[in-house]
């Protein structure tokens, strides 16, 4: 892939971009953790807000203190899987071309380890939850910046 430089640059601050986002939704969901009488203020409202995107179940949920994060062990490892991915891409990464396999190579073991529970073929475990969504949250986050840099190319080609 080649880009010009305003592509580049665009590319660039979109990659940064989501990085701060990541940042801030990491923050958001573990701000039980953090001594701040303005962040426990806003308790009820951000459970509410992550409630959307995971069932927040506490025997689920990584505790620190008497407090528990408000998204299940599996969700805090794909949120930080994509927030790790995005760190080394910003600073590391090169134009990226992934193919489906790696999709489906990085997403089968979150599936076999939610098939293996619902199966009721062993139990719970916080540990490869967190795993198997760093794992399957490193490789969405990858995919879905190929795919942003792909119609920016695209774009550019018109």
């Amino acid at each position: 892939m080649r880009f010009d430089l305003s592509t580049k640059i665009k590319l660039k601050l979109i990659k940064i971009g989501f990085f701060l986002a990541l940042a801030l939704w990491l923050i958001g969901f573990s701000s039980p953790c953090i001594d701040s009488s303005f962040l426990r203020s806003l308790f009820p409202i951000q459970k509410q807000f992550y409630s959307v995107v995971c069932h927040q179940e506490i025997e689920r949920s990584f505790e620190c203190g008497n407090f528990h994060l408000l998204v299940c062990a599996r969700c805090t490892g794909i949120y930080l899987g994509s927030a790790i991915a995005s760190f080394i891409i910003i600073f590391f990464g090169k134009p990226i071309k992934v193919k489906t396999k790696w999709l489906i190579f990085f997403s089968l073991p979150m599936l076999l380890d939610v098939l293996l529970l619902t199966f009721g073929i062993y139990d719970y475990n916080k540990s490869a939850s967190s795993i198997t969504g760093l794992l399957f949250g490193s490789i969405v986050f990858i995919y879905i910046l190929s795919a942003i840099e792909n119609l920016l190319l695209q774009k550019n080609n018109l």
